[in-house]
């Protein structure tokens, strides 16, 4: 039987305002992992879970690991996502893709994956290292192709998580390269055109801490939200927001958002008043669910 969870609680938060909170766990959730919605356009939307085989039985590395991939489906006036369909069953992405983000033109999508170091054909001898960020361009007829690594994802580190400004002009995403403070942090870098970017600029400690920050997503009043496993959070991994055109540090959002299990993955619509987030909280239909919330 699906489960509908929905709460709704009187709540103050940073803003100096009380707001209504009212969330619940979407039908399309189901035993699987589901998180990271992203906005496309018009109703589209990607989020991510585990890849399926042409039998829709998830499907596994030759290590017996499971695989994460894109699918995508249309958003609902209730916040229902429909008609779902894996994104991408191309070998090109023999391990996991994930964390899309895009362009505001829509011209681009980013994703998560891995670097593969290939034996003398494509699927000989194929061996997982450590993850990078791509960028493919979607062509009238073809698709979402071209995907290709970001200039400056260095094999030997980890580079995840992208997001875009609303203005186009700097993405955010998680690395573990050596000036992180923890073992993850969040940074930013100017992107200037025909896959050229400026310096790598950790966001300091009013945004990372000691313990791992990840998932970032900018809003279009340019507030990030992330979730971080800090000291001081309600428990698992809890999100977090830092307006970026102030000088205050990152706030923890209050429940019903944040749980004592993880919660992570928080985006928010263009007028502020809903959005997506993904927890592991009880009660749940899988591992990760998907959650939509209204803002009253």
């Amino acid at each position: 039987m699906k489960i509908l969870t929905s709460i709704v609680l009187l709540l103050s938060i940073s803003f100096g305002f009380a707001q209504n909170y009212t969330i619940k766990n979407l039908d399309m959730n189901d035993d699987k992992s589901q998180y990271g919605v992203v906005y496309y356009q018009g109703d589209q939307v990607y989020f991510t879970s585990y890849m399926l085989d042409e039998r829709n039985r998830v499907r596994r590395d030759k290590d017996k690991r499971l695989i994460f991939t894109l699918f995508e489906g249309q958003k609902t006036a209730s916040g229902e996502i429909i008609n779902v369909k894996q994104f991408n069953k191309s070998h090109k992405f023999i391990f996991n893709s994930s964390s899309a983000a895009f362009s505001p033109d829509g011209k681009y999508m980013y994703i998560t994956t891995n670097f593969v170091r290939r034996g003398k054909t494509y699927k000989q001898d194929y061996k997982s290292v450590n993850l990078h960020i791509e960028r493919g361009e979607y062509i009238e007829g073809k698709g979402w192709t071209n995907f290709e690594p970001l200039s400056f994802c260095d094999p030997d580190y980890n580079y995840g998580h992208p997001a875009i400004s609303p203005d186009g002009s700097t993405m955010y995403f998680v690395s573990n390269i050596p000036s992180a403070k923890g073992p993850t942090d969040i940074f930013k870098i100017a992107m200037l055109g025909d896959d050229e970017y400026g310096e790598i600029i950790n966001l300091g400690e009013k945004v990372n801490s000691s313990r791992k920050e990840m998932f970032p997503f900018v809003s279009d009043d340019n507030v990030l939200y992330f979730a971080s496993d800090r000291v001081g959070g309600v428990g698992g991994l809890d999100i977090y927001k830092y307006d970026l055109n102030g000088t205050s540090e990152a706030q923890i959002l209050p429940e019903p958002i944040n749980s004592r299990s993880d919660d992570f993955s928080y985006i928010i619509s263009k007028d502020g008043k809903t959005g997506y987030f993904a927890s592991r909280r009880p009660r749940g239909k899988g591992e990760d669910d998907i959650y939509y919330f209204v803002i009253e």
